[in-house]
């Protein structure tokens, strides 16, 4: 086999593009770029992107558009062996995560991913997520030499990094960590979802899975609400919901009293969603309409603004980080670690809103640390096993910076979810 050294972005949504915005700014060191998807224009329309905000760092790499059907593993590992790829950075629908992995086994490449695996008929899966299909695939990566690092977006991916900074160097027990995520900003649209509505919202849908006490708990979406005072954007109200990084930190953790995972929504928001789901049209198997079977949120989707609309009239902040309970020294101890980021920036530099870019930035921070070696573990693994340091380092340089609010732990700690 040839020697590979470019990169392959499967994916061209709104992560996609904002993806190949960044990925493209590092073409030093990723080589030549292609980015596909089931739509080629789509990829056409990524690269025309990056040309025109000036984000192509070495203009002798190639940046290359084409044509993949990313549930066909063979499809997939022809064309990494066709684009010279040795990393695999998968932002397309997370129903292709599995057929993705298959295609880099069976080309040898290293791959990474931004969300866990869906399967389109099913909805409230028993936890711990990563259990029902990825982590089966461990034995292959590892026997394979392969490098697979599941879930290296924001929420999940950021966040589990600064789970493993918080005990590597803020802590000595852990006792609780709350995931919180709010996007304080507005797009003035009436309703719309920050990337793939169907997933978007079928997250929205399911149960909130938690850790807490050992074991697994849940609750209908929506029923668990606390406020917090997040920096820069202040007081917001946060729902408990089911989220991706609950299900591994809490087996990579064991010792956690809990894990859980809060998201912010307005009151509007949660009057629209309640409406949709009432009507429906929040439904995932198929009804009859006029002799035509459709699926109901397939139907909305389409319905939705594409996020990667919303970008140019987004104002405001999204805040995400970890809460953190636990004892220190001997004593107790609470901190928040967290990014920021304002659409408007990221709309400048990139032409996408802050979701896009805040997705990206960590998938391409991880990816840099797979080709220059730090993270090159080949192995499967969640983003909390690896060393924090090298991606706290790397990170803002990328685009995100992070700090540590110091809070106090009778006020923001709790026992209970």
């Amino acid at each position: 086999m040839a020697e590979r050294n470019n990169l392959l972005v499967i994916g061209a949504g709104g992560v996609g593009r904002a993806l190949l915005h960044k990925v493209a700014q590092h073409n030093d060191e990723f080589g030549d770029i292609t980015i596909a998807s089931l739509h080629r224009e789509k990829c056409e329309q990524a690269i025309r992107e990056v040309h025109e905000k000036g984000n192509l760092k070495d203009p002798s790499r190639k940046l290359v558009a084409e044509e993949v059907d990313a549930m066909d593993p063979d499809a997939v590992a022809r064309l990494i062996e066709r684009a010279g790829a040795d990393l695999v950075i998968n932002v397309a629908s997370p129903y292709t995560n599995m057929t993705v992995m298959t295609g880099c086994l069976k080309a040898g490449a290293h791959y990474l991913d931004t969300a866990v695996f869906e399967e389109p008929d099913k909805l409230n899966e028993p936890a711990p997520w990563y259990a029902l299909h990825e982590w089966k695939r461990k034995g292959e990566f590892e026997k394979a030499g392969l490098t697979c690092i599941l879930s290296i977006g924001c929420d999940p991916g950021m966040v589990n990094v600064f789970a493993a900074y918080a005990k590597k160097h803020l802590f000595d027990e852990i006792r609780t960590i709350d995931i919180m995520d709010v996007n304080a900003g507005s797009h003035n649209r009436f309703f719309a979802t920050n990337f793939d509505p169907e997933i978007n919202l079928r997250e929205i849908l399911e149960d909130a899975i938690y850790w807490e006490d050992g074991a697994w708990r849940s609750v209908p979406h929506h029923t668990k609400k606390r406020i917090f005072d997040f920096p820069e954007v202040g007081e917001q109200p946060i729902y408990l919901m089911g989220h991706e990084e609950v299900h591994s930190l809490a087996v990579n953790f064991p010792n956690l009293k809990r894990v859980a995972f809060w998201m912010g929504f307005s009151d509007h928001y949660i009057q629209v969603f309640t409406t949709l789901e009432k009507l429906g049209l929040l439904g995932i198997e198929p009804i009859e309409v006029d002799g035509c079977k459709v699926i109901p949120i397939r139907v909305l989707k389409a319905l939705l603004p594409d996020p990667t609309e919303t970008a140019a009239e987004y104002r405001g902040k999204v805040c995400v980080g970890d809460l953190i309970c636990g004892r220190k020294d001997g004593e107790e101890r609470a901190v928040f670690i967290y990014s920021t980021k304002a659409h408007e920036d990221c709309f400048e530099e990139i032409g996408h809103q802050a979701i896009s870019y805040t997705t990206a930035v960590p998938a391409v921070t991880a990816a840099l640390l797979i080709k220059r070696g730090p993270w090159r573990v080949n192995r499967m693994v969640n983003a909390e096993e690896l060393d924090p340091d090298p991606f706290m380092e790397l990170m803002p340089e990328i685009g995100m910076p992070w700090a540590i609010r110091e809070e106090e732990p009778a006020r923001v700690c709790r026992d209970e979810a």
